[in-house]
């Protein structure tokens, strides 16, 4: 593909998304901010998925470019292979199946620039909350992090972030210098999201939080991932499942090993301070 640069390239990764892909995309058209072309990479759909991207991208060509490669086997490898193929001032990752607040450009766009004025030639990450909503959307929870009992203000190096994803990949707008400094190969990454977010943080990055939710966060039947009540799992379920909690933890500390974090303990020794704090403030 001839590499056009763009202002701002929103990245959407497809598969079986025909249920609720026009809203996702309707949202997008309809935003206050135009300054920004959508490009679509379906992972082999088998359901009407294609069809759907290709009579948008017919209607909005200058909007919409679907783009035509191999299948990638999975979100974050589609996700990534849109970053590489594609060259802008700025992105943002967009899933199939979500909507979007029609500010939600403009306001981190606007937020970026207020970044860019300070931190100068650095990596820079504006992300934002979500409203967690059903199938129907029906409201869930007003913000995703407090649902998910996600706290941004222990969040803010690379070391403390090894304690939680804080950075949800579809409430992301970042800068050309955050895919500059993307380290490769990506075999450790949980999440295309996480390790993007990492390696920002790694290189000396900023992450700025607009403490309000810009998505419609939906919840069904078929989420690659989802949202989850923290805020409500018991000592019995961590119990319950806790081979799972430990290999989850397992997975995240092969990912910041691999980017340099250090020793097990070190992880350990965040994990439980980020998990202090959140407790601290409670009481």
């Amino acid at each position: 593909m001839e590499q056009i640069k763009r202002h701002i390239a929103i990245l959407m990764a497809t598969y079986n998304g025909e249920k609720y892909l026009r809203e996702q995309i309707d949202s997008i058209l309809s935003q206050t901010n135009s300054q920004w072309h959508l490009y679509i990479h379906d992972d082999g759909s088998k359901d009407e998925t294609v069809a759907i991207l290709n009579d948008y991208a017919t209607k909005h060509p200058k909007q919409i470019t679907v783009l035509n490669y191999p299948p990638q086997g999975g979100a974050m490898q589609n996700f990534m292979s849109l970053l590489e193929q594609v060259e802008a001032d700025y992105y943002m990752f967009s899933d199939q199946d979500d909507i979007w607040f029609k500010d939600k450009i403009f306001m981190e766009i606007d937020r970026m620039r207020t970044e860019e004025k300070t931190h100068v030639d650095r990596p820079i990450i504006v992300f934002c909350d979500l409203t967690v909503v059903d199938a129907n959307l029906n409201k869930i929870a007003n913000s995703f992090l407090s649902y998910q009992n996600i706290h941004p203000e222990f969040l803010t190096t690379f070391h403390e972030l090894a304690a939680s994803n804080l950075t949800t990949g579809c409430t992301m707008f970042f800068n050309h210098r955050v895919k500059e400094v993307i380290q490769y190969p990506m075999q450790a990454a949980t999440m295309h999201d996480a390790w993007i977010t990492l390696c920002s943080m790694k290189a000396d990055g900023i992450l700025a939080f607009i403490p309000q939710p810009l998505i419609f966060y939906r919840q069904h039947d078929h989420n690659t991932l989802g949202a989850i009540n923290m805020t409500q799992i018991t000592l019995k379920y961590r119990l319950k499942y806790f081979r799972q909690l430990i290999s989850l933890n397992m997975k995240t500390y092969k990912m910041v090993k691999a980017l340099g974090y250090g020793s097990i303990l070190k992880y350990a020794y965040y994990k439980m301070k980020y998990q202090y704090n959140i407790r601290k403030k409670r009481n």
